[in-house]
């Protein structure tokens, strides 16, 4: 029972978590940067993909949740570092009027991190090690 509640909760939380982060993307930023756009399609796309394979027990629904894991896990964290990195530089360079930059890019980093790396880090410890065939 624990396993069918944990597959459905995870289903739905990456269901959700496409869908605001293609929102956040797609509607949210106000300009156009390929590298954005292509991270978070593919994020968006890879969670929706192993939400629905979650929610419906597909058979490589353990497999496509492990690689959406990694995969949102590396790029959520590049996010949030660079995201700190340039309220950072922000703060630094332009003094009392970069602060006000600078609160914002750390107020969306502090956004970003519990779906971005949180979220894949406790689907990885969920899912586990990937079972290994041995052969006797």
């Amino acid at each position: 029972m624990e396993e069918k509640r944990g597959r459905v909760f995870f289903g739905v939380v990456n269901v959700l978590v496409a869908g605001l982060v293609a929102w956040g993307v797609f509607r949210g930023l106000p300009t156009r940067w390929w590298p954005v756009d292509a991270g978070g399609a593919l994020v968006s796309a890879l969670l929706a993909a192993s939400g629905t394979s979650l929610l419906v027990a597909h058979r490589l629904a353990e497999t496509l949740t492990r690689a959406a894991g990694f995969v949102v896990l590396a790029l959520g964290m590049i996010a949030v570092v660079l995201l700190v990195a340039t309220a950072g530089w922000l703060g630094g360079v332009y003094g009392p009027v970069g602060k006000g930059g600078a609160a914002i890019f750390g107020l969306v980093a502090a956004l970003v991190f519990p779906y971005l790396v949180v979220l894949p880090a406790v689907e990885l410890a969920w899912v586990g090690p990937r079972a290994r065939d041995v052969d006797p």
